[in-house]
């Protein structure tokens, strides 16, 4: 291969080729027969459970549509052993906010379960708050909390009960 060639091929390869260099085949086109696509029968969708529902609304003499929002669901869990963890990050990870009861935990696992939900709630960008005594809410991105105390906002040492039994 001559060094034009090569250098035919670099410029090609860096700025395309030129139209000049394809070839045309003569296939006649025309000679095709034309199908025409059938209508596929389509079946009626079912609503999706959980959808917004729509609730005309008379305002001033004329109706006007609202979204009312969806209803969204808590999930409380009250956690014995460290293997119950999973099922929170599961429900956070599905984006359900889950209201963590620690009453009724061994302060050990206590500890142990806030430690693996709170790496999980960091990871899926969600958040973790402590909102009574060892009772915390878990919640996805999609959701903010919004809890003001009737107390100051100051963090109390050893605010865990863990860590007072």
């Amino acid at each position: 291969m001559a060094l034009g060639d090569y250098l035919d091929k670099a410029k090609n390869l860096f700025l395309g080729k030129n139209d000049d260099d394809y070839e045309y085949d003569d296939y006649d086109y025309e000679d095709e027969e034309e199908y025409e696509a059938e209508p596929t029968p389509v079946a009626p969708v079912a609503p999706v459970s959980g959808a917004s529902e729509f609730h005309p609304r008379k305002v001033g003499g004329q109706s006007t549509m609202t979204q009312r929002p969806t209803a969204m669901k808590v999930v409380v869990i009250e956690p014995k052993v460290f293997e119950d963890s999973e099922n929170i990050t599961h429900q956070l990870r599905d984006m359900r906010p889950v209201l963590i009861n620690f009453e009724n935990t061994d302060p050990h696992e206590a500890a142990r379960i806030v430690d693996f939900v709170s790496g999980a709630t960091f990871a899926l960008d969600g958040k973790l708050e402590k909102v009574g005594k060892d009772i915390f809410m878990c919640v996805p991105v999609n959701i903010s909390i919004d809890y003001s105390d009737n107390e100051s906002n100051k963090t109390e040492q050893n605010e865990y009960a863990w860590e007072n039994k």
